[in-house]
């Protein structure tokens, strides 16, 4: 389904969940799209996770015998799917009982004791995944250099998370999921003469590698992937025809929310990885450029005195680890004021 086509989840209730396809092929079979859809939502809606859960708690419910479970377990279930099937026409799974079972098993003690192993069982599953599951998240400011499971690394700028699993099965693609900025430097794998793909999961492209270098940049929908060395593939996430793009070093290539093709542009790749080496590299960037740069991976909010003055462009190398040497130099060469209240900057033409 497009994206501008799908429903508002942060908004859906958990009976709205537990109808949903998207949401019951993820929790019961999950594959490569639902995986990568629903880890993207969880990183953008950390407080939707109670209800997540709570969803996920009763679809496995529905893999379980339901001879014996309470009438109030019973209805609950039902009258959810039944309501369901009044509703939207979708469906219903039949739920079947035993009375024979229930009567001659002592009734309430066995629905109690059940209750409770459906719990334990629901609960195991939940930290057998977590077990397996890793969420890497840097503070504002911070980067950090993570080693992933096949040796290959990844360094994360300000305000990213990556989302991966440390059991990835032999010959299948290695799968990581990123909302943010990261760095990969992906180290070469084969298994039975076959080369094993390394996949980097963003709500705009899914970049598909062998083994190479490239930097991500995923926020706010819009994607960009920028290659140093080797050679990757590109794919929209969700389409399974979709048209696979290939690159070549030196290019980025840049996947924006509502735009169906992927822009290709040649550029020197040091601009997109600067951050690496703790640098700034502007090139005729406009300030409102700048700006949205300090906010992503710093946190700052800069305010200007007027749009004509965000449209101004800047060059200039600067470090990256002092933020306030790049301000007071944006105030230097465009004669500005600055002001400064927390995290919140104005900019203005000085008087």
């Amino acid at each position: 389904m497009p994206h501008d086509q799908l429903p508002d989840y942060s908004q859906f209730t958990v009976r709205d969940l537990v109808l949903d396809e998207s949401f019951r092929r993820w929790v019961l079979q999950p594959d490569e799209a639902t995986m990568s859809f629903w880890h993207t939502f969880m990183l953008r809606h950390p407080e939707r996770q109670t209800l997540v859960d709570e969803a996920a708690s009763l679809l496995l419910h529905l893999r379980v015998s339901y001879d014996d479970l309470t009438d109030a377990s019973y209805e609950r279930i039902w009258s959810i799917l039944e309501q369901a099937h009044t509703d939207q026409s979708i469906p219903v799974i039949e739920l079947t009982r035993s009375p024979s079972v229930w009567h001659r098993l002592g009734g309430w003690k066995v629905a109690a004791t059940l209750i409770g192993l459906l719990g334990t069982l629901v609960t195991g599953w939940y930290i057998r995944e977590s077990r397996h599951q890793h969420n890497e998240h840097t503070a504002f400011g911070e980067t950090r250099t993570l080693t992933l499971p096949d040796g290959s690394t990844v360094q994360l700028n300000g305000n990213s998370t990556l989302t991966y699993r440390d059991d990835w099965a032999a010959g299948q693609p290695r799968e990581v999921w990123l909302e943010g900025e990261g760095f990969f430097t992906v180290t070469k794998k084969a298994e039975a003469g076959q080369r094993v793909k390394f996949i980097t999961h963003t709500p705009g492209l899914d970049v598909q590698v062998l083994g190479t270098q490239f930097n991500v940049h995923s926020r706010r929908g819009q994607t960009d992937v920028t290659l140093v060395e080797g050679k990757v593939q590109l794919i929209r996430p969700g389409e399974p025809n979709a048209h696979v793009l290939e690159m070549r070093p030196g290019q980025v290539a840049i996947a924006r929310p509502g735009i169906e093709q992927v822009a290709l542009q040649e550029i020197a790749p040091e601009r997109q990885t600067a951050w690496t080496q703790k640098q700034f590299i502007f090139e005729k960037t406009p300030l409102r450029a700048v700006a949205q740069q300090l906010s992503d991976s710093y946190g700052l909010t800069i305010v200007f005195g007027d749009e004509a003055l965000a449209d101004r462009q800047f060059t200039g190398n600067l470090s990256s680890q002092d933020v306030e040497t790049l301000l007071t130099t944006l105030a230097a060469t465009f004669d500005l004021t600055i002001e400064r209240d927390s995290n919140i900057i104005y900019l203005r033409k000085s008087k």
